[in-house]
């Protein structure tokens, strides 16, 4: 991903040569960018550390010369220079006090790039979300005015990063639009590169032909480009393409692999060839192939300690082709041993929850099923230990970018308005001089400036916006804090209002009219207090509901789970009690539905009310062959019921519905429900068993239904009598 810099640096030098002839420094700027070009000579041939000293070299005389644009391309090419080194704490400094030259001479360009490059470093250091934020910053920062190969190279890394999230559409789109750049600008290494990643995700998302097809594209570019490593990335690629396709496709790019690998002298690019040439035995199932290959990687890897990860990885391999090839278990396991040592001194879970699932499947073969078991038992603990830390870092790690994203937005936003400030007097001193180009430049700095400004406002309130939402989900507490919300906005209204009134006050308009605005903006303050005060009792109720209801559920469910573990021996009582706890997770999801659905103000119309009612009553009927008739009011009838009364109204009907069908043995039901102006009238009657109310005090929610019909100022009535059916009306008033 190395970008590329020629052509951008003629763009450079023309507008470098343009100031140079205001400040008398054309010569300086040329032996600056001089000693660049040479710096990109031994970086385009892998000469890191001559390199580097070239880059160092031009950034000093850019500084002797007090020549900082310069100085700020110099840092840019030997921050190039330490990402391929991997010197990725080196590389973040530089790229911000690349930052600060851009901000300080105005330079969007430099600014955008050294942007781009601080993403590189995250993507580097696996800090996927940042990189991603970083590069879509730096694209619309500046990059991407015109196509240039810095536009190009952040939509191809912005695209990696995505696909490294497995994100494999967006990593195709932003892929081809890299491409379409390189194409613009005519770059066979681009276009190669480019082309490459467009294969590698189409064959992660299951399209090998188009995979293939992007791939020989790519093959091509590389081979006019001459780099022997990058062809044999290539061929590597297509020989693992071809691989479950067609075996002598991928035994002929298997070779050719190997062979650009040891021509090009790269160590990571010959193991990379090894690990293929492995994977192309094991499809024609020539374990003793497969197996030699791995060995010559874990040799290469040992004596390196380049790369311990890779090695715990390969030793896994190794361990599984010797029980495949029959070896003695002692050689097995001791890859095995040599894997979980590794793996546990980089802490690697990921290694070791892959491992011994491994293990587990050994031990399986050799009959040996109480290690198999305990195997077996570690992978899960890791498994589930992974997917827990995976959540509690996205947490912390959202969390993070959005600190960061606001502390830079107000640290440019600061700097941003200083350069304003300057330009403005800059422009006004041409102005005073005569000098009106130079003064059209500055105000064309200026307002390139001020959109930027407003576009990092924007970006700053949508991440603000994405943070809040998805901190919402994390912590189960979006409706409070959606009253909360509510809240703040009702008193920045309530501010505003005054505001308005002290306006009106100055402007002096006349008694009567200020008069009757005051009445009517205590009316409207009036109305919110009582809105904010109904808004409070629903926190409260919602807060009740969860509570009691759920509360005690999500109890329940952790004492049957608990139980079920204690009885994993005994399948039958634990499959009960899980059964148990999927009905309490079943019942907690359907509270959960109907809180959600009754404060949603969607649902604010009392013909969706009915709907929903005559729905719950239909299925619940059918599961039981039960005959029912429904008699609802037409949908023009118009009422209006407060959220309390709309949310006791179902729960009392939904009670009634569920003790009928439970406990009534009816096969015929009607459900009856009258409006006019003052009041709604609801019946629910069966030809069931009935049962004497004298009996029964308790029980089957007929007390719940007495309570929530109190507290809504409704009547509720059950006639019932063994043998005579049960009836159940209940008069609320309207609001």
């Amino acid at each position: 991903m190395k970008p590329f810099f020629f052509l951008l640096l003629v763009l450079l030098l023309t507008s470098s040569r343009l100031v140079a002839q205001s400040k008398g420094i054309t010569h300086d700027s040329a032996a600056v960018f001089k000693t660049i070009s040479m710096a990109d000579y031994y970086f385009g041939r892998l000469q890191y550390d001559s390199a580097l000293m070239m880059a160092n070299n031009a950034v000093k005389l850019a500084e002797s010369k007090k020549y900082f644009k310069g100085q700020g391309w110099a840092l840019v090419k030997a921050v190039e220079i330490l990402i391929e080194k991997k010197d990725l704490q080196k590389a973040d400094e530089l790229a911000l006090q690349i930052n600060k030259i851009a901000n300080r001479e105005g330079d969007t360009l430099l600014n955008s790039v050294s942007i781009l490059q601080r993403g590189q470093v995250k993507m580097y250091r696996e800090e996927y979300d940042q990189a991603i934020l970083l590069f879509d910053k730096s694209i619309k920062s500046g990059l991407g005015l015109y196509p240039n190969m810095y536009l190009a190279l952040a939509f191809n890394d912005l695209g990696y990063a995505w696909g490294l999230k497995d994100e494999y559409q967006k990593q195709a789109e932003f892929t081809h639009k890299s491409l379409s750049i390189y194409e613009q600008l005519n770059n066979d290494e681009g276009i190669a590169m480019a082309l490459g990643n467009l294969s590698t995700v189409y064959f992660q998302m299951g399209q090998a032909e188009k995979a293939i097809e992007y791939g020989k594209q790519c093959l091509k570019y590389r081979q006019k480009t001459g780099d022997k490593a990058r062809i044999s990335i290539t061929c590597c690629n297509l020989s693992q393409y071809y691989v479950r396709i067609n075996k002598e496709e991928a035994a002929k790019y298997q070779k050719l692999c190997v062979q650009y690998a040891k021509e090009s002298g790269d160590e990571a690019r010959i193991m990379h060839s090894y690990i293929t040439s492995s994977l192309v035995a094991n499809a024609k199932n020539d374990n003793k192939e497969a197996f030699d290959y791995e060995l010559k990687v874990i040799d290469m890897l040992e004596r390196s300690k380049a790369n311990q990860r890779m090695l715990a990885r390969r030793y896994i391999a190794a361990a599984f082709y010797t029980d495949m090839l029959k070896y003695d278990s002692v050689s097995t396991l001791e890859y095995y041993d040599k894997s979980i040592l590794l793996a546990n001194e980089l802490k690697d879970r990921s290694t070791l929850k892959d491992l011994y699932l491994y293990l587990s499947d050994y031990y399986s073969r050799k009959k040996n099923h109480s290690e198999a078991l305990i195997a077996y038992k570690k992978h899960i603990l890791l498994r589930d230990s992974l997917v827990s830390a995976e959540k509690e870092e996205r947490i912390a790690e959202l969390e993070k970018q959005y600190e960061i994203s606001k502390k830079d937005n107000e640290i440019e936003r600061l700097q941003k308005d200083q350069r304003i400030n300057q330009l403005e007097i800059e422009k006004q001193k041409a102005i005073i001089a005569g000098n009106m180009a130079v003064a059209l430049q500055k105000q064309n700095e200026i307002d390139l400036l001020s959109k930027s400004r407003e576009l990092q406002d924007t970006r700053i309130r949508q991440q603000e916006g994405e943070l809040e939402k998805k901190e919402l989900i994390a912590t189960a507490n979006q409706q409070q804090l959606e009253l909360a919300a509510k809240e703040k906005q009702l008193q920045e209204r309530k501010i505003k209002n005054q505001q308005t009134q002290r306006n009106l006050l100055l402007a002096g308009l006349g008694l009567v009219f200020l008069l009757g605005y005051t009445y009517f903006n205590r009316y409207q303050l009036k109305k919110k207090l009582e809105q904010q005060k109904s808004l409070l009792a629903m926190r409260n109720n919602i807060s009740r509901d969860l509570h009691d209801d759920i509360g005690a559920s999500l109890s329940n469910i952790n004492i049957l789970n608990e139980l079920a573990k204690r009885n994993i021996d005994q399948p039958e009582k634990s499959k009960e009690y899980l059964s148990k706890a999927s009905e309490d997770i079943q019942q907690i999801s359907e509270s959960l539905s109907d809180i959600v659905w009754n404060i949603n103000p969607k649902y604010d119309d009392i013909q969706n009310l009915f709907v929903r009612m005559k729905r719950y009553a239909a299925d619940m009927m059918d599961g039981k062959n039960i005959n029912g008739q429904f008699e609802f009011p037409a949908d023009e009838t118009s009422l209006h019921l407060t959220m309390t009364q709309r949310r006791d109204l179902y729960l009392i009907f939904k009670e009634a519905i569920n003790n009928l069908v439970k406990y009534s043995g009816a096969r015929e039901a009607t459900v009856r429900l009258n409006a006019d102006k003052n009041n709604i009238i609801l019946r629910v009657e069966d030809n069931g068993k009935g049962f004497d109310r004298q009996l029964i005090k308790q029980g089957n929610g007929l007390s719940n239904m007495e309570q929530r019909a109190k507290v809504s100022g409704a009547e509720l009535n059950i006639f019932s009598g063994t043998g005579r059916g049960t009836t159940i009306e209940l008069i609320m008033k309207v609001a």
